[in-house]
Formats: structure tokens, sequence, C-alpha cells
């Protein structure tokens, strides 16, 4: 069988790598090289934590499927040092990880289960199997895995026919019999050309990072807050943490443009380390910039239409292992 992957982010390299080693004929399109977009950056939160329990079980089958890429490696991609999350509504995140089976903590501030750089206001959950996610390692093992598959082309065009698909880039057209669609913020336009309707509308987004001040807790935990402002904040290089704040659509909508909307963060973030992290530095070393869907929770969604297999989502890192094997089998088994 003959599959095109657009798009070489974690999931298209995940599928790309899992249907190589199923024997499937597989090229993977990439206008702007792997990893470069969404999947970008040096490191990302893993965590069994989640708002429902399906999820809490997909991220342990996930953790399980991230060990046999780690000896694939021959190192750590997954650092343990566990995941924070903290505010109101902690314990809906509990009652998740109860029904899943998922070992937890709920703690009140001041807990010495407690290792992030500023100070917990309000209740937490402690997920111990949580952790920092090596996004550079994964890089390097997924594209040593799929080097021969992939082709750095842009791809403006799907066109289905009878018997599958045909893939048209600025070198013509080319046929395949399955395409798997994992273009990140270029999905919904492709999907559109084969009947298929995914979300649209983008915003904009830029984590920062930041020095940590000499006492930070080693290892500090990743950290979640959901109360009052939404953050995503972990460990990065060596020394430095790295925080994701959220902002309302009025002020990172995409109509407020790139730099106005990244302007904006990077203000927001610093007055945010400034007041609250008292172990972090309020000085920003590097940042990261991408363009997430508007009002998108945490999931993975598969949208099938003959011969198009769509993949998207949010935060899909963490589950990277297992929608690479997942989608490789929906595409060979055409479902």
């Amino acid at each position: 069988m003959r599959v095109a992957v657009i798009g070489a982010g974690v999931v298209g390299l995940a599928t790309t790598a899992e249907l190589l080693t199923r024997g499937a004929d597989v090229t993977c399109f990439e206008r702007g090289g792997p990893m470069r977009e969404r999947s970008k950056g040096e490191s990302r939160i893993f965590r069994y934590a989640h708002r429902v329990p399906e999820l809490v079980e997909a991220a342990r089958h996930a953790l399980q499927l991230f060990g046999a890429w780690e000896k694939a490696a021959g190192q750590t991609l997954v650092e343990p040092v566990g995941t924070v999350v903290t505010g109101d509504d902690v314990h809906e995140w509990a009652a998740a990880m109860t029904e899943a089976g998922a070992e937890h903590f709920v703690v009140e501030p001041g807990s010495a289960q407690l290792r992030v750089p500023g100070k917990a206001t309000t209740t937490s959950l402690v997920d111990p199997a949580g952790g920092v996610i090596r996004v550079d390692r994964i890089r390097a093992l997924l594209t040593g895995l799929t080097a021969g598959a992939l082709r750095t082309a842009h791809v403006h065009d799907l066109e289905p026919v009878g018997d599958g698909v045909v893939v048209h880039t600025g070198a013509g057209g080319e046929h395949f019999d399955t395409v798997v669609l994992a273009a990140g913020a270029a999905t919904g336009p492709l999907a559109a050309q084969a009947g298929i309707f995914t979300p649209l509308a983008l915003h904009h987004h830029a984590r920062f990072t930041f020095p940590l001040r000499e006492g930070a807790p080693n290892p500090p935990q990743a950290w979640i807050t959901t109360s009052g402002t939404l953050t995503y904040q972990h460990s990065s290089t060596p020394g430095h943490w790295a925080v994701g704040l959220e902002l309302g659509p009025d002020q990172v909508g995409w109509l407020q443009g790139k730099d106005a909307s990244v302007d904006t963060l990077r203000e927001a973030t610093v007055a945010y380390v400034a007041q609250e992290l008292e172990h972090v530095e309020p000085r920003v070393v590097d940042e990261v910039y991408c363009t997430p869907y508007d009002d998108l929770p945490d999931g993975i969604h598969h949208v099938r239409r003959d011969h198009v297999l769509v993949v998207y989502g949010e935060n899909l890192m963490k589950f990277a292992p297992l929608i690479g094997d997942r989608t490789a089998t929906m595409a060979l088994e055409g479902r």
C-alpha cells in the first residue's frame, strides 16, 4: 500500500515510522523541515492528569509506548519528575484519575509534595507519573527512523479519485492509496478539499523561557495552573524554566497579528513571572511561537472520508507514540 503522510510534526513522523515498520510504502511530505512548527521547542509536559478518564488511560498507554522509543533512542525521553495541577477545579481532574485507576495526590498549599518554583495558593493535584518530554531527543529519533521517507515539498492540493488520492506539489501530482493528513495549521484547508471539515480558527501563542534562580527546586515538577491565570510551565534546558500563558482571543486572536500578539504575551508572561514565581528570573532568554486552534480542549481527533484520514488536536506531544500506532492501523485497515 502506498501511503502519503502530509506533515512531519511529531504526529506525522510517529505515524510514518509506524507505517514503515509495517511494510507500507510511505512518503512523508513536509514543506519546512521536521518538527519545526507546532512540535518545535526543546521540551513539553507529560501527564496522566486530564479532566476525562479516557485521556488519562490514553496517556498511560502512550507512556508504555514511549518506553519502546526510549529503547530505540538509547536515552530517556520522558523525565519522571512529576506534574502538578493547581486550581479550583483539581477535584474534577482527580475524579477522572480515580476512575482510570491512576495514582495521584490532592494536597493543600505548602505541602512538601510540591516542588515548583512558585507558591501554589489553592489546592493542587500531584501526578507522580508526569514529567518533562525531551522533544529534541524525540526529533532525533524520529527523523532517523523516517529519513528515507521524508520529502521536502509543499502540498497544495488533495484530489480524491476513485481508487485513492492524488497529492499535488510543485513537482506535479502523485497517486497514493491512502493519505494521512497531520499538517497542523494547514490541516483545515487541505481537509476541506476532501470534503472533511475540521477547525479552522487559529490564534497566536508563544512560550517564553526564563533562568531559574539559585534555590529553585531541583528537579522542579512540571506545573499547570488553571485558576486565575492559565499557564503551562516546565523545565527546558538545564537551569531554565518555560512558561506558556494563555490569553483570550481579544488579545491574541488571529486578526491581532503575530507581532502584536507575541508582544502582548511577552509582557503578560514577564509580569506573571515577576509576581508569581519567586525562583524564576523575569528575563526572557528564548521564545517559541505556534498557532493553536481556538477553543479546542485536550483530545485526539480522527476523521475519515474514503481514502483520506485526518488527525488533529491540541497538546498531542504526550500522546505521540500512541497516535502513531493507532493512525497507522486506521490507514492500513481502512477504518
